[in-house]
């Protein structure tokens, strides 16, 4: 090994401090779900963001993370507002599992309209069972 001079060590050291800021950008750009939020509105919106501009991974931990603040608020609409994003990004197993948290869920106060929600999700979700999950394009 030589010797490093001056030289060298400065220019190691800015290559790492551009490397952290790098780092740092890509973690800030990819964060759906912001900290601060407390409640479930705040997060739905962040995943409903993210899934506009096509961050799928993003969008469904920030779904994920308003449906469980939803159902730790006890709030029907928030876990069917959760469960109509993960059906959006088309992940039936989470919604099957929404459903069943939202069965347990007594309705919001005012909500009238949920039951009707409720079947009408349950119902695009059976509905989707009778379509082909591959289509083939013939040219």
């Amino acid at each position: 090994m030589r010797p490093c001079s001056g030289k060298d060590s400065v220019i190691a050291v800015m290559l790492f401090v551009l490397a952290l800021g790098a780092l740092a950008e890509v973690v800030a750009g990819r964060s759906a779900t912001p900290r601060e939020a407390s409640s479930w509105p705040v997060v739905l919106r962040a995943a409903d963001a993210a899934r506009a501009r096509g961050d799928v991974p993003p969008a469904r931990r920030a779904y994920l993370t308003a449906l469980f603040r939803a159902r730790g608020e006890r709030s029907l609409i928030g876990v069917l507002s959760a469960a109509e994003g993960f059906k959006a990004l088309g992940d039936r197993e989470v919604v099957e599992r929404a459903l069943e948290m939202a069965a347990r869920l007594e309705p919001d106060a005012g909500a009238t309209p949920l039951p009707t929600r409720l079947q009408a999700l349950r119902d695009r979700l059976a509905a989707t069972d009778a379509l082909p999950m591959v289509v083939h394009v013939t040219r």
